[in-house]
């Protein structure tokens, strides 16, 4: 399978094409790793139901047992539970980083240290999470997957 970019600035969205001649397992599982990133989740802004796709959200966070999912533009509070979030969307990238907070990893900018052990986690959005220290071994995990298998 050979990928072709094409950088088109006029574009409003990104998009992706596939042409094949038949669907091998390379192709088909790549496909299944791209259906799971778009995916979408159901909540509610106040009292107004809506769907939120899930590459728009950039962590998810528990308070006073309710589940919350942020995007660049809202706040919706969702009906799953964090677990729940995980077992049902591992594979479009989230993970958990504390016992409160599980994080889009395809949000993540950068990681850094801080002195007690933990880890602070910048998102593309400008936001800061702190993961820590007992989640730290199995997010680094994911995003060696991530990177293809590649060291920390």
């Amino acid at each position: 399978m050979k990928l072709i970019k094409t950088k088109d600035e006029s574009l409003k969205e990104n998009f992706l094409e596939l042409h094949y001649n038949i669907i091998d397992a390379e192709t088909t599982a790549v496909l299944n790793r791209l259906k799971s990133s778009f995916g979408y989740i159901e909540g509610t802004i106040g009292e107004r139901k809506t769907t939120v796709a899930l590459s728009d959200i950039f962590y998810f966070e528990t308070v006073d047992r309710k589940t919350f999912a942020y995007t660049d533009e809202a706040c919706v509070e969702v009906r799953e539970a964090l677990r729940d979030i995980i077992d049902n969307h591992a594979e479009a990238g989230f993970i958990r980083v504390s016992k409160s907070c599980v994080v889009n990893i395809y949000k993540v900018k950068k990681l850094e240290g801080d002195m007690n052990m933990r880890v602070i986690i910048y998102l593309k959005n400008d936001e800061k999470l702190i993961m820590n220290r007992s989640y730290r071994d199995e997010f680094y995990e994911a995003l060696k997957k991530l990177q293809g298998g590649s060291g920390r």
